[in-house]
């Protein structure tokens, strides 16, 4: 439990929001990340921040020669990927799409959310940009 503190002293020094405001998004993200990591998501915030340090962004002339069809997807609420992002995004890359799940946030797949719409989604784009 003491890293669970830690994290969340971390946070609470970031936001500017109210201190039970700032306690409710803790918990809120523990348990998501709990559901979503099968009870190891410190692991995987460690291994994520390990990825995004090693894969910096792409630039857009690295974007506009990614030529395999993309489906990119993101909540109407997510605060990490909005839809003017995805927009620029299907811009750059050839043969894209997005799809912004209404009502969701940013783990629109989670079962909290519209798994079943996403899944579908991917399964109908896949089905449309088969290799054959």
């Amino acid at each position: 439990m003491e890293s669970h503190v830690l994290w969340g002293q971390m946070n609470l020094n970031r936001s500017g929001s109210s201190k039970n405001e700032r306690y409710e998004m803790i918990h809120q993200m523990m348990e998501r990340h709990e559901e979503a990591h099968q009870g190891n998501w410190q692991e995987f915030m460690r291994q994520s921040a390990q990825d995004w340090r090693q894969y910096p962004q792409l630039a857009r002339n690295e974007l506009s020669s990614i030529t395999c069809p993309a489906l990119f997807i993101a909540g109407e609420h997510d605060d990490f990927a909005t839809e003017e992002q995805l927009l620029e995004l299907c811009l750059w890359v050839q043969d894209s799409r997005y799809l912004i799940a209404l009502g969701c946030s940013h783990r629109p797949h989670m079962l909290r959310e519209k798994p079943i719409l996403i899944n579908d989604s991917i399964l109908s784009f896949l089905n449309k940009h088969a290799i054959r």
